[in-house]
């Protein structure tokens, strides 16, 4: 009898797969970037956008409601990286922040990234940014 309801504790919650990466722009790491995963309706994704701030070494993971991992499926990626704007004597930020990326990785459309998210595989990516209008 425990068996059986031990067996029933997982219905109703998805299986997410592991999900991590890194993001590299001119082949630097990008850190403190925000990468945003978007499911990919052309190729049936569904589910929660996800997004993840990168760490000093262009590293992230994904969460889904706090839980690493993500719903596997397609998704269309997304990074925006922004430069510190500094703060005036009132504390308030002056001017407005200009991106480090160029801005076509802020656009699913435009970004050219997409992956696939596997249940049951380590899922992972470097994402290497480059800037076209830049040789």
């Amino acid at each position: 009898m425990l068996l059986l309801l031990a067996a029933g504790c997982n219905r109703g919650k998805p299986v997410l797969g592991p999900a991590q990466g890194k993001v590299f722009f001119q082949g630097f790491p990008v850190a403190g970037a925000t990468v945003v995963f978007t499911p990919d309706p052309g190729h049936g994704g569904t589910g929660p956008m996800l997004q993840a701030e990168t760490q000093a070494d262009g590293s992230f993971v994904l969460k889904t409601d706090g839980v690493p991992g993500a719903l596997p499926g397609w998704y269309r990626v997304t990074v925006m990286a922004l430069e510190p704007v500094p703060l005036g004597l009132d504390g308030q930020p002056i001017g407005i922040p200009r991106s480090r990326l160029p801005d076509k990785y802020r656009d699913p459309e435009l970004s050219g990234l997409t992956c696939e998210i596997q249940a049951g595989v380590q899922n992972g990516w470097n994402f290497n940014l480059e800037d076209s209008s830049n040789p």
